[in-house]
């Protein structure tokens, strides 16, 4: 007979064979989130499994959505600073549950059934085994990067710990580098692909020993790859790779690779957190937050515009900006497609593009900021001049297409966002 528990986002059912399989499922939600009924959730399936460790073979770590986890649910132009800070006041909270859960002494395998981020596959990485999806469509990234911050659930030590200092900064962290399946896989991200990801996680917890289990890194003799000193000539391409750009974090993961390498895991934490929270003061990561959930509103607009009238006119960019952000949204060779209403976003999304709808006005928005290039200020003020001539544009979309299409800096938002922060806009 199975024992089904249910506290907050998580249920968890003990098989007969000792194998407990807990499944993310936030009430009312279309995707898993890392908020306050997670980490309750989770909490709660934690205690039973560490009163009953005794009867406990191991854990499998999947999900009920689509997805596995997708972060935290608010876009920063519409949540209060109290709000903020309540999810932000989680950091640590939810780092160290991440901790309690690969330290139970027993495997735990981690089912992703579907795409996770951030903090959702730092989650996954506190798992002793990952199989995920043969999915093309499925992306895993540790991307905070791309929002000028870095991992603060633990994602940076265990990659550096995984894979070594350089391929955690250049690679995989520093570049916040969005893996697909098979790209996962050959990166050692995780350790097995298959149709059914819940029964291979299974199978794998229960062909593991009996008795107490660790993260491999926590077991005599193992040695970080590289080592535990800073590479050579490393810190010069992190200077070179941050050349131009206010964002520190690049530089953040250089620091907190080199660090924890060297330090004892409870203290590698602590380092990996505050310098998070150190990145989260900066004044350009609310810009860079407002990019990113711009791209997730331009990746998650309906499918289809009704037609009306004649044929739209449509115009290709291609991308020019490799941001890690679009990289997990996006596929890397799609165009930005400028089209007007009249036009079916659906058929330019059927074809791999970018689409940037424009309400009012037949002037390219993309060109006119290409025209104007490449200084951001002539690039702006041109913007501004559409704006006052007529030309009405979906705003995220136009923000999207400034950065990825026409070069406008990533850390100032895109150039709408920018506009409507300049001080003289807000007297």
């Amino acid at each position: 007979m199975t024992d089904v528990q249910q506290s907050g986002s998580a249920r968890w059912s003990w098989g007969a064979d000792g194998v407990v399989t807990v499944t993310l499922d936030d009430p009312g939600r279309t995707a898993n989130m890392l908020n306050r009924r997670h980490y309750d959730g989770l909490g709660a399936c934690l205690d039973d499994l560490t009163r009953q460790v005794g009867r406990l073979r191991g854990v499998v770590l999947t999900s009920a959505k689509r997805s596995f986890i997708a972060g935290p649910d608010f876009a920063p132009d519409e949540i209060t600073p109290d709000e903020a800070a309540g999810t932000y006041d989680l950091l640590t909270p939810l780092r160290d549950q991440a901790r309690r859960l690969e330290t139970l002494g027993r495997p735990v395998a981690a089912a992703l059934n579907g795409s996770a981020l951030g903090g959702g596959f730092e989650l996954a990485l506190a798992c002793h085994y990952r199989v995920g999806p043969d999915d093309p469509s499925v992306v895993w990234a540790l991307a905070e990067t791309g929002m000028g911050i870095l991992p603060a659930g633990g994602g940076t030590v265990r990659a550096t710990r995984m894979f070594g200092i350089a391929a955690t900064v250049l690679e995989i962290v520093g570049p916040g580098t969005a893996y697909h399946p098979a790209q996962a896989l050959a990166a050692g991200l995780v350790d097995e692909l298959a149709d059914d990801v819940v029964a291979a996680a299974r199978a794998w917890v229960l062909a593991q020993p009996a008795g107490h289990f660790v993260q491999r890194w926590e077991r005599p003799g193992y040695a970080i790859p590289g080592g535990t000193t800073e590479p050579p000539g490393l810190a010069a391409q992190v200077r070179r790779r941050s050349a131009g750009s206010p964002v520190r974090a690049l530089a953040a993961v250089l620091e907190v690779a080199v660090r924890s390498a060297a330090a004892p895991l409870d203290e590698a934490f602590e380092i990996e957190t505050a310098a998070c929270r150190a990145l989260l003061t900066a004044p350009e990561f609310p810009d860079l937050a407002h990019l990113f959930y711009a791209m997730r509103a331009v990746a998650g607009a309906p499918a289809g515009v009704p037609a009306a009238g004649g044929p739209a006119a449509r115009r290709e960019f291609p991308q020019i900006v490799a941001d890690p952000l679009a990289a997990v949204f996006f596929a890397p060779d799609a165009p930005v497609v400028e089209i007007t209403d009249a036009g079916l976003v659906r058929e330019v999304r059927a074809k791999g593009g970018i689409p940037v709808l424009i309400h009012a006005g037949r002037v390219s928005f993309v060109q006119t900021l290409l025209d104007a290039g490449p200084d951001p200020a002539a690039m702006a003020a041109a913007a501004r001049r559409a704006l006052a001539d007529g030309l009405r544009i979906d705003p995220a979309g136009a923000d999207v297409a400034s950065v990825l299409a026409a070069g406008f800096p990533a850390w100032t938002g895109g150039v709408l966002h920018a506009e409507d922060r300049r001080p003289d806009r807000h007297p």
